[in-house]
């Protein structure tokens, strides 16, 4: 077979339009307010935690999965992620787990995004602005979102849609959006950490106006119950634990550019300072969040409230996340009440169409290795788009959608993270230290370059199986933590270990069945994929 006839065609068909800001804006794409309180609200199971040092040990230790991101999308500047990485450095059949892993987790977590748009994103954001105007209209509207489940039902769906309208765009005009969004996230969480760091004499109050009008608990009831849920002895276990779910759900989201790096002008320069800037400003939000939280309202309040509730009185719920605590303290400012809302509104928009953008690139990649048919590379000249594969992925990402809201197929949230902690991130970062030690096909490597590749990929290496051993572990020795973040242990435990068997058999049923038509898929992975 001649070497232009390994692939399906010369060129992969996605055009270079973006730039460091488009990666800017992808690093952030969970790295988000609404991010930080799905990550805090673990904490009532944490009562010994210390939350400052957890955070800030947590965006140290996930630097070196960073930089190896860095590395391997600078010196592969290909679409589709760890899945060159994979395939090419490490091995093809672990290629195959990868891929599975990746088109399996991310629609799923497009489909759970676009549920937490509702409830943690519009309804909230109008219910905010309704209780600041006293316009009942928009409050009943926001309210019926998160009671009804029809209404819910609806509008996740209709959520979903739109991410996937985004997700199909000319890449260029997906991350302008993406850019925007982020940008707005950047600043309504500047401004929430603001009010935040009004501290505890701006919060009790504003809280108990709130609650005078609803006639609900007061702040000093609720902070003496979370009593019971905070310890002042810090417990070096539970902080590890904390500091862990800290970077599987915040620190390791920046993998979003490596994706699209064949889709940037100067992939290694764009790239590299896109994520260095959103890595440092995502970094600095989420401290704010985190130490303004427990200065305002402090940690025992939280925990109680983020367990419990505070109180059916109130339409506006504790478990919207950061547009309802913020809005709590700008209620008294319609003016800031309208900025916490709108800013922070689209808090899904960048990770959601990113969710179901990335797989659509790795199924293009998987095509032109001949994994898959050849169908799915087809790249429209329109939309400059995979648009066959991107409407594969929306298929599954409806189908979960419909699952998971109606309570059929649940996995834990976390156990979905750790999927790609084991079968992608790992993998990834394994494949950075053969890299250091073999080197990459058709790439020169200079001898520092091969020295970071062992120094960063071993680390972020040990990172990534400390986390996910630790996370899924102390599920066995505390039951509130067990019941929160793991939820059902067999369907977790189901679903981790049929991803791998899935992905061999995939991988080798597709060699053998090439084979039978005379090609040899090996070719194709002993080279990078054409631009």
């Amino acid at each position: 077979m001649a070497e232009k006839k390994i692939f399906i065609r010369e060129s992969s068909g996605l055009v270079r339009q973006m730039s460091s800001r488009h990666a800017f804006a992808k690093v952030l794409a969970m790295i988000v307010p609404i991010s930080v309180y799905y990550t805090m609200v673990y904490s009532p199971a944490l009562p010994g935690a210390n939350w400052t040092l957890g955070i800030i040990l947590a965006s140290i230790v996930a630097l070196p999965i960073f930089l190896t991101y860095l590395k391997l999308a600078e010196h592969i500047p290909r679409s589709s992620g760890e899945y060159i990485y994979i395939t090419r450095i490490l091995n093809p059949a672990l290629g195959g787990i990868q891929a599975v892993a990746n088109i399996f987790s991310t629609p799923l977590l497009a489909a759970i995004l676009s549920q937490i748009e509702i409830s943690a994103g519009i309804a909230p954001a109008f219910q905010v602005i309704s209780l600041a105007l006293h316009n009942s209209l928009l409050l009943n509207l926001g309210t019926n979102m998160l009671v009804n489940p029809t209404t819910f039902e609806i509008a996740s769906f209709i959520s979903l849609i739109l991410f996937w309208v985004i997700s199909i765009l000319p890449p260029r005009y997906m991350s302008n959006f993406l850019f925007i969004i982020a940008s707005l996230q950047v600043i309504g969480g500047i401004l929430i950490v603001a009010l935040l760091l009004e501290g505890p004499k701006a919060f009790a109050p504003a809280f108990n106006s709130l609650y005078d009008e609803f006639s609900g608990p007061t702040y000093s009831s609720l902070y003496s119950q979370g009593l019971s849920y905070y310890s002042p002895i810090v417990n070096p276990l539970q902080t590890l634990i904390w500091m862990i779910l800290m970077v599987m759900w915040l620190f390791v989201w920046f993998f979003a550019p490596s994706y699209f790096a064949g889709e940037y002008k100067v992939p290694g320069r764009s790239i590299k300072m896109g994520m260095l800037s959103g890595y440092i400003i995502a970094s600095a939000i989420i401290l704010g969040l985190v130490i303004g939280t427990e200065y305002s309202m402090g940690i025992p309040f939280f925990n109680y409230v983020s367990l419990n509730g505070w109180g059916s009185s109130i339409p506006l719920q504790a478990s919207s996340g950061f547009i309802a605590w913020g809005g709590v303290l700008a209620l008294s400012s319609p003016i800031l009440a309208f900025l916490v809302a709108i800013l922070n509104l689209g808090i899904q928009f960048v990770a959601g169409p990113l969710s179901l953008a990335i797989p659509s690139r790795v199924l293009l990649a998987m095509s032109f290795d001949r994994l898959i048919p050849e169908k799915f590379a087809y790249v429209n000249l329109k939309l400059k788009t995979p648009l066959i594969s991107s409407i594969f992925v929306l298929a599954l990402a409806l189908i979960f959608e419909y699952v998971t809201i109606n309570g059929i197929f649940i996995v834990s949230t976390i156990v979905l993270i750790g999927i790609l902690f084991l079968y992608q991130f790992l993998l990834a970062t394994v494949s950075a230290i053969v890299a250091g030690i073999k080197g990459i096909p058709g790439e020169e490597l200079s001898k520092k370059d091969k020295i970071e590749f062992l120094i960063y990929g071993s680390l972020a290496s040990i990172v990534l199986a400390i986390s996910v051993f630790f996370s899924i572990w102390y599920a066995s020795v505390n039951s509130l933590y067990a019941s929160m973040v793991i939820g059902n242990l067999i369907i977790d435990y189901l679903v981790i270990g049929l991803i791998p068997v899935v992905g061999l058999v995939f991988y080798f049923e597709s060699k053998e069945y090439r084979l039978r038509q005379g090609i040899d898929i090996n070719l194709a992975f002993k080279l990078i994929p054409p631009e």
